[in-house]
């Protein structure tokens, strides 16, 4: 009897060997196919608890200093608009009246500077602003 190669054993079942790893491949891709949709779940999830997180904190109220009196806005943004009725209420906006506006320790970056009209700026508690009205003759 001639010697084979298989060290006298059986050859290996070729096919056996491609099925078994076929199936190994379906079941790692079954397996990555479940992590990829637990990934997006758990996306989803994350989007719509930091969705939550600004909500809750868009509807706080924010303590802040208008030319040295303390007031209080809704949410954490003020704008030129609203700092200057906080600043001169009622006071009427006509072509001889000019507002200037300076802002300090701010939530947004930089911390200070200086809002125009139109303008906003993001407010943490003790943000402080200082507002000029100036009438030209």
């Amino acid at each position: 009897m001639m010697s084979n190669s298989y060290n006298d054993g059986e050859p290996p079942d070729v096919d056996t060997e491609v099925e078994h790893a076929l199936e190994h491949l379906k079941t790692a891709e079954r397996e990555l196919e479940r992590a990829h949709e637990a990934e997006h779940r758990a996306e989803n999830e994350i989007r719509k608890a930091e969705h939550e997180i600004e909500e809750a904190v868009a509807h706080r109220n924010t303590d802040i200093i208008v030319n040295s009196r303390p007031r209080e806005i809704h949410g954490h943004v003020a704008t030129f608009e609203q700092v200057v009725q906080l600043a001169f209420p009622g006071g009427a906006a006509d072509q001889n009246t000019v507002y200037s506006m300076t802002y300090r320790h701010a939530a947004s970056h930089p911390h200070a500077g200086e809002l125009g009209p139109g303008g906003k700026v993001e407010v943490k508690n003790g943000t402080i602003f200082n507002v000029t009205r100036t009438i030209r003759s």
